[in-house]
């Protein structure tokens, strides 16, 4: 009988593993830590302009300053905070909100191109999954803010990619990851979600029409609506935070 005389990698150790478990921990913390201060940040909970040391938001989100440091510096990357007096103080930026309108205007352009390409393809392209959710009843509409937000984010970036250009894909990805954390203040309020069903299922509508004029024009006032009730919360909540006011959800 021949004997398996091949060397057999020894199981992990003890150490080892828990060693892992810990690294797991702490980036899991770290993302928590990222996600609440970028929350506070947008929601005008940290004011900009506002200076906070290390210790203060340690204390505040009662976690140690190894996992906050980490998030931190993800936010700074993005260009949501600066770093002043060294390490160990931060600012929130002043709010830029012509860099948004600017964002606002590319991204217009990007998705009037797609809808002309959507109106001009043989075959028409598959819109059923968007029409399931936008085209509904009044009665069936899913009214959470967040589900809504998300699904806006899926059809605007669905149609962009049905349009076959990969780069202006790539592009709009890009522009969406940019807004998207101020484009979500247009889905808390119940009117505003009720007039999103509306303009989507209106440009849905066009768009399996065929009617290449309408859908632009749609397309044109759906965004311009988005934009300016974005623009309305933005200055009241930049308003609130100046005061020391809490913004209410």
């Amino acid at each position: 009988m021949m004997v398996d005389k091949t060397p057999r990698s020894a199981p992990p150790s003890l150490d080892l593993v828990q060693t892992a478990a810990a690294d797991r921990e702490k980036t899991t913390l770290a993302q928590t830590v990222y996600e609440r201060l970028k929350d506070d940040i947008f929601e005008f909970r940290m004011a900009p302009g506002r200076r906070y040391a290390e210790q203060e938001l340690a204390d505040r989100l009662g976690v140690s300053r190894t996992p906050l440091r980490f998030a931190l510096h993800v936010l700074a990357r993005e260009g949501s905070l600066q770093r002043v007096s060294g390490h160990a103080c931060w600012q929130v930026p002043a709010f830029d909100l012509g860099y948004y309108e600017d964002l606002y205007d590319f991204r217009t352009q990007i998705e009037l191109i797609a809808v002309r390409r959507l109106c001009a393809m043989d075959p028409a392209p598959d819109l059923g999954a968007l029409c399931a959710f936008w085209r509904v009843p009044k009665r069936q509409r899913n009214l959470d803010g967040q589900t809504v937000a998300r699904e806006d984010e899926r059809l605007h970036s669905t149609l962009v990619e049905l349009a076959g250009n990969r780069e202006m894909l790539r592009t709009h990805r890009d522009l969406t990851e940019r807004i998207r954390i101020i484009r979500r203040l247009d889905f808390i309020e119940p009117d505003r979600i009720h007039a999103a069903y509306e303009e989507h299922a209106r440009i849905l509508g066009a768009l399996l029409a065929r009617r290449t004029g309408d859908v632009e024009m749609l397309i044109r006032a759906h965004i311009g609506a988005s934009r300016a009730e974005i623009r309305r919360i933005t200055l009241h909540r930049l308003s609130l935070a100046s005061r020391g006011a809490e913004p209410r959800s």
